[in-house]
C-alpha cells in the first residue's frame, strides 16, 4: 500500500532518541499495513502517531489523543479515494493552515498547545493561530482504527475495527510514553488496554451545563482523559477550557 501524495514533508529526526522513535514507529507502520492488507486490502491504512519526533520529545506533558479513525473522502461506490494517509503529511508547515479550518483540529491544538506551556485556556489568549495550530506538531495521535472511513463510525462498527489493531495501538502508546491520554469518545472501547485504569471509579468527573464532559482517571504514571470526541458541537469553555482545567488541577497534587 503506497503512502497517499504528501504536500510537504517534515525534517529528518536530529536526536539519538528521536531517531529511535521514528525507526520504531516506521516498523509499527508495518505491522499496521499488514493488518491492513488482511482486512481490507482494497484501502490503505493510516499511519498516525507522532510527526515531529524532536517536537514531540521536547514537549512536558507529553500528549497522545486517542481517537476513532481518520476521516477520508469516499467515491461513488463509498470506497476510500486515497491510498493511505500519513500524520506527517497532516502536521507539517504546509498543513498547518488547512487544518486551522478544521474545528476537530482547533481544539486539539488549543487544547494542547495550553497544556504545553502550562497556562489556563482563554478565547482572548489564543490569537495568534499559527502558533496554536504549531501545538500539534509535538503530539502524538492515535487510532483505534488505522482503516480510514467516513464522517461517523458506530461503536460496534469501531469496536470491530479496533480488535485488528489492539496490539498495535498498545505499543504505540508504549512507544510514546504519553503523560496525558486524552480520549475522543474512545476511552469506553479500549479500556482493557490499560490495566492501571480503574474505569468504574474516576478519580473527578467535571461537568459544564449540568453535564458531564470529563472523566479523569489517574493511572500509575499517567493522567487519563475522557471527553468528547474534538470535533463534537460542544462550546470551547466547555471542552478546552475542562480539558485544561484537568490537566492543572492533576499537576497540582
Amino acid at each position: 500500500m503506497s503512502r497517499a501524495s504528501a504536500p510537504c514533508s517534515p525534517a529528518a529526526p536530529r536526536s539519538a532518541d528521536a531517531r529511535a522513535l521514528s525507526a520504531a514507529q516506521e516498523s509499527l507502520y508495518a505491522q499496521i499495513d499488514a493488518i491492513g492488507a488482511r482486512v481490507n486490502p482494497r484501502v490503505g491504512c493510516f499511519h498516525d502517531g507522532v510527526a515531529f519526533p524532536d517536537a514531540y520529545l521536547a514537549t512536558k506533558p507529553r500528549i497522545a489523543w486517542v481517537l476513532k479513525n481518520a476521516y477520508d473522502e469516499s467515491d461513488a461506490d463509498g470506497a476510500p479515494v486515497s491510498d493511505g494517509m500519513d500524520i506527517r503529511d497532516w502536521f507539517c508547515d504546509g498543513a498547518l493552515a488547512a487544518a486551522g479550518k478544521k474545528q476537530l483540529f482547533i481544539k486539539m491544538a488549543l487544547v494542547s498547545h495550553c497544556v504545553q506551556r502550562g497556562v489556563p485556556y482563554r478565547a482572548d489568549g489564543a490569537r495568534d493561530k499559527a502558533a496554536v495550530m504549531r501545538a500539534l506538531q509535538g503530539i502524538a495521535l492515535v487510532d483505534l482504527s488505522k482503516l480510514p472511513g467516513g464522517k461517523s463510525i458506530t461503536d460496534r462498527a469501531l469496536k470491530a475495527e479496533a480488535a485488528h489493531f489492539a496490539e498495535v495501538v498498545a505499543a504505540q502508546v508504549a512507544l510514546y510514553q504519553p503523560d496525558v491520554l486524552i480520549f475522543g469518545n474512545t476511552l469506553h472501547l479500549c479500556h482493557g488496554l490499560f490495566p492501571d485504569v480503574d474505569y468504574a471509579h474516576p478519580a473527578r468527573v467535571y461537568e459544564a451545563g449540568g453535564d458531564c464532559v470529563l472523566r479523569a482517571f489517574c493511572g500509575t504514571r499517567r493522567l487519563y482523559l475522557e471527553a468528547y470526541h474534538p470535533s463534537y458541537p460542544a462550546s470551547y469553555d466547555a471542552y478546552v477550557g475542562t480539558l485544561v482545567q484537568a490537566v492543572r488541577d492533576h499537576s497540582a497534587q
